[in-house]
């Protein structure tokens, strides 16, 4: 952009606004034309067909239960299920209100690896007691 030189020591700027209506007036174009076919759209006259029957609906699956086995020093183990450290008993207790609230209940188990298999069989005894058929186990995939 070029200034004009004045030689009576005054420096004269002029800001020049016709590139800014212009844009201006393309800005409001464009959002006149899109609203126009917004409002084609929310059409809410519309009749929808009915049905004869009912739909059946199904609830979705229920989160299974987490039970994590750790380690203790000397073969022993202690069980946590929602950051909560459990006794067996108790863990056999929450297994059989879970199922009474929901009958395909799941439970997974997250086995230490350092953990006696006999402490993880212990978890899915209580899930047979109580009548908990959905028992899984977790492992670690290492990529090779």
């Amino acid at each position: 952009m070029r200034f004009p030189q004045h030689t009576d020591g005054e420096e004269q700027l002029r800001i020049r606004m016709e590139p800014l209506i212009d844009c201006i007036f393309l800005l409001i174009i464009f959002f006149l034309t899109t609203t126009a076919f917004i409002k084609l759209e929310q059409d809410l006259s519309i009749n929808l067909p009915t049905m004869s029957s009912k739909l059946k609906v199904r609830e979705p699956p229920a989160r299974p239960i987490v039970v994590n086995v750790r380690c203790l020093p000397g073969g022993k183990a202690y069980y946590h299920v929602d950051n909560e450290r459990i006794t067996l008993p108790s863990l056999r207790v929450n297994l059989s209100r879970a199922k009474i609230r929901n009958k395909d209940q799941g439970v997974v188990i997250r086995g230490d690896r350092n953990v006696l298999w006999d402490h993880i069989a212990a978890v899915m005894a209580c899930c047979a007691q109580v009548g908990i058929t959905k028992v899984s186990a977790t492992v670690e995939v290492q990529e090779q």
